[in-house]
């Protein structure tokens, strides 16, 4: 397994990303500041749609009243490579009141997709390569999921096949074709590096296999 540049194993609290030296600051800061990640994943995402309520929702200005703002990232991940744009909302930094959130997320949900709240510093990739050739995932920390899965557990790690290695080309194609189960792949927290590698491997080598 390669050891992804962006996140580490913490036998303390599971998956996060890199940088020790700058997680006291971090946790310092999010108890200071409401942070969220607002993911939308699916296949054949409304996207004309999408952008028209991040435009009406989102807002880059700081609220004079800070005690009351939520500082929002939004993400998307759509399986149809083609209609997907990498980081077309990521790298900017949103500032909303709660009010305005839910009004966000309630008009996300009127759309197809699963739209969900993200850990807000836990984004990054996870490799492994597979008889000699290097897969990656991008990784994101779901803080809900959706009922169809039993346990009764709060967050779960949510990986889909990113772009950051060339030899995902063979895979990235025809993740719309594919049922919506593989898809995705969902990770309890507490999985360790090994089963992280076993079962990434094996989501893998079932996407490889699947014929469309």
């Amino acid at each position: 397994m390669n050891k992804s540049t962006s996140i580490h194993y913490n036998p303390r609290y599971g998956w996060d990303l890199n940088n020790d030296a700058n997680l006291e600051m971090r946790l310092f800061a999010k108890a200071q500041r409401r942070q969220i990640t607002i993911l939308s994943y699916g296949c054949d995402l409304d996207h004309h749609t999408i952008k028209k309520i991040a435009r009406h929702y989102l807002t880059r200005k700081k609220s004079d009243e800070a005690e009351e703002t939520l500082e929002i990232r939004y993400d998307t991940y759509d399986a149809n490579s083609t209609l997907h744009t990498e980081n077309q909302y990521y790298f900017e930094t949103y500032f909303i009141s709660a009010n305005t959130l839910a009004a966000f997320i309630e008009a996300l949900h009127r759309l197809p997709g699963t739209h969900i709240r993200c850990e807000f510093n836990v984004r990054g990739h996870f490799e492994v390569n597979l008889n000699g050739v290097e897969f990656s995932t991008r990784v994101l920390k779901a803080l809900d999921y959706p009922s169809m899965y039993k346990e009764d557990l709060i967050g779960r790690y949510l990986l889909f096949i990113d772009t950051e290695s060339p030899d995902n080309e063979m895979i990235r194609h025809k993740i719309h074709l594919l049922p919506k189960e593989l898809q995705s792949l969902s990770l309890p927290l507490d999985s360790s590096p090994l089963q992280w590698e076993l079962l990434v491997k094996d989501w893998i080598t079932a996407i490889l296999r699947y014929e469309v």
